[in-house]
């Protein structure tokens, strides 16, 4: 399985609706991530976000993907989920996080 697959995500709006695709969430109360292969999962409640996205580091030399981040921007703070492992890590608003 492709490390970005690791993870989906979806998101509720204030009326109830699902979304799953897109990155605005400024119109969201929740937010998920699933692990599909036995990783811990995640939800954000409870706090204004912003956006999300995903962004992906390789291996040199045609190595593959070495990691991919989900990544939801909030008011105050950001919060990436490591697809290899789990792990949350958590970061000023305005900070871009490289592997």
């Amino acid at each position: 399985m492709n490390v970005p697959d690791r993870y989906t995500w979806e998101a509720e709006k204030e009326d109830g609706e699902i979304i799953t695709i897109g990155g605005d969430l400024s119109s969201c109360v929740r937010f998920s991530l699933r692990s599909t292969v036995g990783l811990p999962s995640h939800d954000i409640i409870g706090v204004k976000m912003k956006n999300r996205f995903g962004r992906g580091f390789i291996q040199g030399m045609g190595g593959g993907t070495r990691e991919y981040l989900h990544c939801v921007v909030c008011e105050g703070f950001r919060l990436y989920v490591r697809s290899t492992d789990g792990v949350i890590l958590i970061t000023p608003e305005d900070y871009e996080l490289y592997l």
